[in-house]
C-alpha cells in the first residue's frame, strides 16, 4: 500500500485497510508461525526463512531480507518467544504490504560491510531503518492482525533452510554480517 501523494491517514482508516489486506489472504482460521510463513510462501512462489540472531544492543530486533530466491525475516534470538512472534508478525507486515526498504549504503560500502553478497541485497535490508512512519505503523497493524489468529506462539523456530540448502548458506552469511559487522 503506498503513501505517497495521500493525505494523513486515520487510524480507523489503516485498520480497515489492513483488515482486507489480511482477509484477502484467505487464511486458515488459526495456524502456528511455520505454518503462516508456509502460507505466505507459498502465495509468493518462494519460501520465507525465520531467521534468530543477536542483534547489537539499540538497533532493529528484526528484519525483512528479500533476496533472488527467498525471503528470510531475522528476529532477535535473545527475547522472550512472544515478542519474537511480535517482531516477526511486523516483518510480514512489510512483506505483505509490499514495503521497499530504501537504499542507504552506496556500492562500495555495501561491498566493504558484506563482501560476499550482491550489494543490491546489502543496500535493501540495510536501508530498512528509512521506513516512512506511516508504512511501520502498517506493519504493525498487519502483524497484529495475523498474530491473533496464531493458535501456538512458544517457538518461531521453524521455517529456517534446510542445512544443505544453498539458501542456508545465506542465511547463515547474512547472519554473521549482522551479529558483527566488522569481521
Amino acid at each position: 500500500m503506498d503513501y505517497r501523494g495521500e493525505a494523513d491517514v486515520t487510524p480507523r482508516q489503516l485498520r480497515k485497510r489492513c483488515e482486507r489486506l489480511v482477509a484477502g489472504l484467505a487464511m486458515p482460521d488459526t495456524f502456528d508461525m511455520p505454518d503462516l510463513c508456509r502460507f505466505l510462501g507459498g502465495r509468493r512462489g518462494r519460501p520465507i526463512h525465520l531467521v534468530p540472531i543477536s542483534l547489537p544492543v539499540h538497533t532493529v530486533c528484526g528484519m525483512w531480507v528479500p533476496t533472488g530466491t527467498f525471503d528470510a525475516v531475522f528476529y532477535e534470538r535473545d527475547t522472550s518467544p512472544i515478542h519474537q512472534m511480535l517482531i516477526i508478525g511486523h516483518e510480514l507486515g512489510h512483506l505483505l504490504a509490499g514495503h521497499r526498504p530504501a537504499a542507504v549504503l552506496d556500492p562500495d560500502a555495501a561491498k566493504l560491510l558484506l563482501p560476499d553478497l550482491d550489494p543490491q541485497t546489502v543496500q535493501r535490508f540495510l536501508g530498512r531503518s528509512n521506513y516512512a512512519a506511516e508504512e511501520e505503523r502498517e506493519a504493525e497493524m498487519i502483524g497484529s492482525l495475523l498474530l491473533r489468529r496464531l493458535r501456538d506462539s512458544s517457538n518461531p523456530a521453524e521455517p529456517e533452510p534446510p542445512r544443505d540448502d544453498p539458501e542456508a548458506d545465506l542465511c547463515d552469511r547474512l547472519r554473521q554480517s549482522l551479529e558483527d559487522p566488522g569481521r
